[in-house]
């Protein structure tokens, strides 16, 4: 218990300390810009604590902790934890205040920074700093302060986390915009009034989507058994082909690779020894390919794999690792610096590129199959259209990097891939007009001005000769994730229909 409560109490110590000197700062010395830095700063080590107590409880097995460990950094969640976990303990919670409590924390963080950062340019406000009031500065120090005392007494086996409960199922779903889309939705939150309880409610959701995976993946293996490159009969296994990917932030475990290799097909997984953030991927062909033939249809079967890999994951997988993306020595060395004192200088053409980083789980890998199973049912021209452009737009996003830039090709591929797809799958119907409301309704945007924003973009890119203004990677890793986003979609559609129609 003590791996448990050292840290958590550090964290409360330091959180009782850092209101003390806000209080401090704010009576004697009349700062409450600093007073409210200092106490949004306990508020997150209180969020922290409660992730840190959750954590302690959890069985030590794999990656078990990977869902808390990646967001000990992430300042809007350790807020939106220290704001919800009352309600969370309670068990009773709405949509309203879900909702609610996730802007109030984006809120209080954005106000942090705008209060105690110059801004270089004049915003909208006129205030190149913003001032905090002395009323708000006190409310949010008896916020803090009510929070920490609730804390302090938290019994911490009551929150548990570990793999398979329905809390942590509920958490890691709530992430996942696909889900949280469902979770949020007006059918689920009139079942949560219905149930009453909190506990009842998650377990009643998990229970929905368990069933929908069940049969989804009763189909995906009948259809990945007999998917191949080119022939429905593959014959003998004859060919065996190997690739190594990379990602530079999302990494695999051995259980989702078992999970994957249970399932009655010709790709296997391997984990790679030391390296978390690479898998090898084997492909067995058989006898009817021919020697003349094996190049061609292994390495086909290897973009598809790669493709599907991209949009199942929405993350990033190549056959190796982007190099000199930001910087192009091995060594920078002041001279006239302490002995021992390293320099690391990043050069970037426009917005750093950065992938979310995430551990590639086995529902993860479920949809990866999704989409290779129904990306190899596509007519040749649609896959043309859209894996083969999709494909390109990745090759593109990979050899980018310090000395040469693609990121203009890349984002005009991606956006290429996007309205072939949504063409085809009849939700636009290939004119100008058509095309702001067909973006505009296919993605739930929750601000007006960002489905614009991808509206002009996707214009901008339609247009021959191309207008290169603001094409960064970030823009083209933007597009690729909305690709991915909607093909998920319509792939999970076409895996239902399929089904249904494969039923007796």
């Amino acid at each position: 218990m003590d791996q448990i409560t050292d840290p958590v109490q550090a964290c409360f110590s330091n959180a009782h300390d850092l209101l003390r000197a806000a209080k401090r700062l704010l009576d004697d010395e009349n700062l409450p810009n600093v007073a409210f830095h200092l106490t949004i700063l306990a508020l997150e080590e209180i969020g922290k604590a409660a992730l840190l107590g959750a954590r302690g409880v959890a069985h030590s097995v794999e990656d078990e902790t990977v869902f808390i460990d990646n967001r000990l950094d992430d300042h809007v969640f350790k807020l939106f934890w220290a704001l919800w976990t009352p309600s969370f303990a309670r068990g009773d919670v709405s949509k309203e205040e879900i909702e609610s409590l996730r802007g109030m924390a984006k809120s209080i963080h954005d106000d942090r920074l705008a209060a105690m950062y110059v801004s270089p340019d004049l915003p909208e406000s006129g205030e190149l700093l913003q001032n905090v009031s002395d009323e708000r500065a006190r409310a949010m120090i008896g916020l803090a302060d009510a929070r920490l005392g609730m804390e302090t007494s938290r019994d911490w086996q009551a929150i548990d986390l570990s793999a398979g409960t329905v809390t942590r199922w509920f958490l890691d779903a709530t992430n996942d915009p696909e889900r949280r889309n469902l979770i949020l939705g007006q059918k689920s939150f009139a079942k949560l009034a219905e149930l009453g309880q909190m506990r009842d409610w998650m377990e009643w959701l998990k229970e929905q989507f368990d069933q929908a995976e069940a049969q989804g993946r009763e189909h995906l293996q009948r259809e990945l058994a007999r998917v191949t490159p080119d022939h429905a009969d593959r014959g003998e296994d004859k060919w065996q082909i190997a690739i190594r990917l990379y990602s530079p932030a999302q990494s695999i475990r051995s259980r989702a690779i078992q999970s994957w290799n249970e399932r009655p097909t010709w790709i296997k997984l391997s984990s790679v020894q030391n390296d978390k953030q690479a898998v090898d991927v084997e492909f067995t062909l058989g006898d009817i390919v021919t020697m003349q033939q094996v190049g061609l249809a292994g390495y086909r079967a290897a973009r598809l794999f790669v493709a599907a890999m991209n949009i199942g994951s929405t993350g990033f997988w190549w056959w190796e690792r982007p190099d000199h993306t930001g910087r192009f020595y091995q060594r920078l060395t002041d001279l006239k610096a302490p002995a021992g004192m390293k320099l690391d200088l990043n050069i970037h053409d426009g917005p750093k590129l950065e992938w979310r980083r995430d551990a590639l789980k086995e529902d993860h890998l479920t949809r990866i199959a999704v989409c290779l199973g129904m990306a190899a049912r596509l007519d040749n021209s649609v896959y043309y259209a859209v894996i083969d452009t999709y494909f390109t737009g990745l090759a593109l996003i990979a050899k980018s990097d310090l000395n040469l830039s693609f990121a203009p090709q890349a984002s005009e591929r991606c956006a290429a891939c996007l309205l072939a797809a949504m063409r085809h799958f009849g939700d636009w119907d290939g004119t100008d007009e058509g095309l702001s409301t067909a973006v505009i309704g296919i993605f739930p945007f929750q601000k007006p001005e960002d489905g614009q924003e991808l509206l002009a973009l996707v214009q901008q890119l339609r247009h021959q000769p191309l207008d290169t203004t603001g094409l960064t990677l970030e823009r083209a890793a933007i597009l690729k994730f909305f690709c991915d986003a909607y093909l998920i979609r319509r792939f999970e559609t076409m895996a239902q229909e399929a089904s249904r129609q494969d039923a007796p």
